[in-house]
């Protein structure tokens, strides 16, 4: 009966997927998945700005700067953020699945 408790116990343990808890100065899940759908946006648009002429790089660093600033936190704590889900390759393609989600979201209202 032990062994069969353990081995339930096993399996259970086995089919969780462990997702690190997001310490208290990285950015939260959700809101990162906001500022990284508002990023690819931002880097479409710039990319589309540039073949009239402008500079790619420069407006999206100006852009990126706004997105900073909407959302009230700096270009460090984003980097110091992304760093942190991308040390966790299951939460970086669990964020990144709620981006491509969130954009679709977007796209949609858009596209009405």
């Amino acid at each position: 009966m032990k062994r069969l408790i353990i081995c339930v116990f096993i399996l259970i343990s086995a089919c969780k997927q462990e997702y690190p808890s997001v310490p208290r100065d990285v950015i939260p899940f959700e809101k990162m998945t906001q500022i990284l759908a508002d990023m690819h946006i931002t880097d479409a648009v710039a990319a589309t700005k540039a073949q009239g002429g402008m500079d790619e790089k420069l407006l999206t660093e100006e852009y990126y700067l706004q997105i900073y600033k909407n959302y009230g936190i700096t270009k460090e704590d984003f980097v110091k953020s992304y760093h942190f889900y991308e040390g966790s390759p299951k939460l970086f393609n669990k964020l990144y699945d709620q981006v491509l989600s969130e954009i679709s979201k977007r796209e949609a209202v858009v596209g009405k």
